[in-house]
């Protein structure tokens, strides 16, 4: 019988993770396979025809906390629907969808943890699998109290007190308490896929096909100029906008790993797409590889000083930009 996990995403591979106690999870084991680059990829979006806002949606996640480069830090984006072309399971048919512009910050965190830390209610739904099959929420599924949110103290955005940093050393159950608060859910693995390779176009690198440089991700520890790793490599949310993907979400290559909906088996977890400390082809020991095809597994409970989220919404009959403001 195959073994099934829960998945986290990103686009870079990254330094030695720090884990907290585990639990059961569940996935195929297979899942750390990524989506090829199958297509001719057109030229990255610039920042000038990225999506204009529209009207405001309230989102208590972001109630007076600052803005993540002069917007709100809930911006969400529409992801179209459409298809691409996964390595395992082919042609794959991704439904419309709104997913933040930015990583979860530590800002949208507190404002959860002020909020009492809710979580959704036993056998509430918290979406659907890659594969179309509804989740919920378990009786007795824990999430981090303040004290679990800090983590290893030389990397701990959550100690600094800025409110645009992203949010790391969160665990799946946490993330997803925080994105149901904010009225959405975590992407499942589909989506945040499509989403970093531009869809159909199949994009190495969510800006398309450049190289990955400093200017497009945080990585290699260079956050702040130079080689050497410390808490200053992470930046603010969205700090390398011409690292934007095709729908204008940035940081999906770089800054945080992210963890992703999916669940099934018994272990294990996968995280897809980033790290701070090291971006696939760029960590100084390995050859260049898609930025797509990088991928880490970790059980739900793991926590790490490169692993965040960003949470995705259903999408309605609006169209375009979601933004508060």
């Amino acid at each position: 019988m195959l073994r099934r996990a829960l998945l986290s995403t990103v686009i870079l591979t990254a330094c030695a993770p720090v884990v907290a106690p585990t639990e059961p999870a569940a996935r195929d084991a297979s899942a750390d396979e990524a989506v090829e680059a199958r297509a001719e990829i057109v030229a990255p979006p610039t920042i000038a025809n990225v999506p204009a806002a529209v009207p405001a949606v309230k989102d208590p996640s972001c109630e007076g906390i600052d803005t993540c480069q002069g917007e709100s830090c809930c911006t969400r984006l529409l992801v179209p629907a459409g298809d691409y072309t996964d390595a395992r399971a082919g042609q794959v048919h991704v439904e419309a969808f709104y997913l933040d512009k930015y990583e979860l910050t530590v800002g949208r965190v507190e404002r959860w943890v002020a909020a009492g830390r809710p979580t959704p209610a036993a056998d509430a739904p918290i979406g659907h699998d890659a594969a179309g099959r509804p989740m919920r929420w378990k009786d007795g599924w824990r999430v981090q109290d303040e004290d679990d949110l800090r983590g290893w103290e030389r990397y701990d955005t959550y100690r600094v007190g800025r409110d645009d940093l992203p949010k790391n050393f969160i665990d799946w159950y946490t993330a997803a308490a925080v994105c149901s608060f904010a009225g959405g859910r975590l992407p499942n693995d589909a989506e945040w896929r499509y989403a970093a390779v531009g869809g159909e176009e199949s994009r190495p690198y969510p800006w398309g096909t450049d190289a990955q440089t400093p200017d497009r991700a945080v990585y290699n520890c260079m956050g702040d100029g130079n080689q050497s790793c410390s808490l200053a490599d992470i930046l603010p949310v969205g700090s390398r906008p011409l690292g934007a993907g095709r729908w204008g979400q940035r940081d999906l290559a770089g800054s945080m790993f992210e963890w992703t909906l999916d669940a099934g088996g018994t272990d294990e977890t996968v995280n897809r797409g980033g790290g701070f400390c090291y971006i696939g082809g760029l960590d100084r020991r390995r050859a260049s590889v898609k930025v797509v095809d990088n991928v880490r597994r970790d059980a739900p409970a793991t926590t790490s000083h490169m692993v965040g989220a960003r949470c995705a919404f259903d999408a309605g009959e609006e169209r375009g930009v979601v933004a508060q403001r």
